[in-house]
């Protein structure tokens, strides 16, 4: 009888589903950039997963979604994934307004939440009271902090002063725009215009007028990689005399850098290929073995450091117990591209990975991005245009 239970056993292990992963990120539309660069970084982590013996003793698997960065779009794929695919776990997420319109049927489904992207607090909001929600990309405070820094060392070296914002209008642009206009000034600067436009739509000559009567030294914008040329472009044409331009999109177009509008233009990064750690020579190795070439997109490592560290937890946990994956994801203490990867809270959510310290300051220097801040990390120091 002993001898039959354990076989039934046996057979019941054997015979149960490999641990499904969703990940949703825009395939397709105004953030593709990133969501394809991060369906890279997915498709590498589940590699190695595999290779290394897969999670809970098989092979994992990793169900993917289109978002197209639209709410509309995102909802009911998100619910398809968990209803229908029956995933255990949702991985992604890079848009700001789609992660907000997820929040309910997430709280509805009680949805565990590995999300690597969309940094606007209405999303730290949204999540805030959701316990299995794990936020691996800096909040927009954070990113803000580490500008702040950067833009206080262009004041005393540079002599800048005056700074125009360009924001998009949706979440990721407009949350907090308030509390960045203040910050600014507390820092000693004058913002000497505030302006909204809508993402994508191309039309840039009003701002771009207002701007140069404005006669800013820093023009920073905030909006997507769709908004980066046409921006330059329309810079160019009314030959706006500039410090610099600092733009802060989640990616940026495809070949941007080889194009001359691109010259001198600043953003921030999380991660380059020309990291000197260690996990980020590694990983480099591995894209590049993988793929045939580098990508300087941070959300490859990042989608790479999400499935990997979630992989690592169902794993710790030895099943896919919501709780208990959870209490071995925020133990997490992880090397990666990015320095070390722990969660501890933010301002609203219990378990925040990367934050200030972590993004770096690069210009399109050489078609190529160059890293200009930290000093530490700085391959040459900042072009300032006046």
């Amino acid at each position: 009888m002993k001898t039959l239970l354990l076989t039934g056993m046996l057979l019941a292990v054997s015979g149960a589903g490999a641990v499904k992963v969703g990940v949703l990120i825009p395939l397709s539309g105004g953030g593709s950039v990133s969501g394809q660069a991060a369906k890279n970084g997915y498709e590498l982590a589940l590699d190695e997963i595999n290779k290394a013996g897969g999670v809970l003793g098989k092979p994992l698997e990793v169900v993917y979604g289109d978002d197209a960065s639209a709410a509309a779009k995102a909802v009911p794929e998100f619910v398809k994934l968990v209803t229908v695919d029956k995933v255990d776990f949702m991985a992604g997420g890079v848009s700001s307004a789609v992660s907000v319109a997820l929040s309910g049927p997430a709280k509805q489904y009680n949805t565990f939440m590995a999300w690597i992207g969309a940094a606007a607090t209405p999303v730290e909001d949204a999540f805030a009271d959701h316990k299995y929600f794990f936020h691996y990309h800096p909040w927009s405070y954070y990113n803000f902090e580490a500008i702040l820094g950067f833009f206080k060392t262009l004041k005393s070296k540079e002599g800048a002063r005056n700074i125009a914002i360009a924001y998009e209008d949706g979440p990721f642009g407009s949350a907090g725009i308030d509390a960045t206009v203040n910050a600014f000034k507390k820092a000693g600067f004058n913002v000497v215009l505030t302006e909204k436009f809508k993402t994508g739509s191309g039309n840039f000559g009003p701002l771009v007028s207002k701007a140069k009567a404005a006669k800013p030294d820093i023009l920073y914008w905030v909006g997507y990689d769709t908004d980066a040329l046409p921006l330059a472009t329309e810079v160019k044409q009314q030959n706006l005399k500039l410090g610099l331009i600092y733009g802060t999109p989640p990616s940026w177009p495809v070949g941007f850098e080889k194009n001359p509008l691109s010259n001198d233009i600043a953003g921030l990064s999380l991660w380059l290929p020309t990291s000197p750690n260690r996990e980020s020579r590694v990983f480099v190795d591995a894209y590049k073995k993988k793929f045939g070439n580098v990508t300087e997109e941070y959300f490859a490592p990042l989608a790479y450091v999400n499935l990997k560290s979630l992989a690592a937890a169902i794993n710790k946990a030895g099943s896919v117990d919501k709780d208990k994956v959870a209490a071995e994801l925020a133990k997490t203490n992880m090397p990666s591209p990015f320095g070390t990867l722990t969660f501890s809270k933010s301002l609203k959510s219990q378990y925040q990975g990367f934050k200030a310290g972590n993004w770096l300051h690069f210009q399109f220097l050489d078609n190529a991005r160059v890293p200009v801040y930290p000093i530490k990390f700085a391959k040459k120091t900042v072009v300032w245009g006046k």
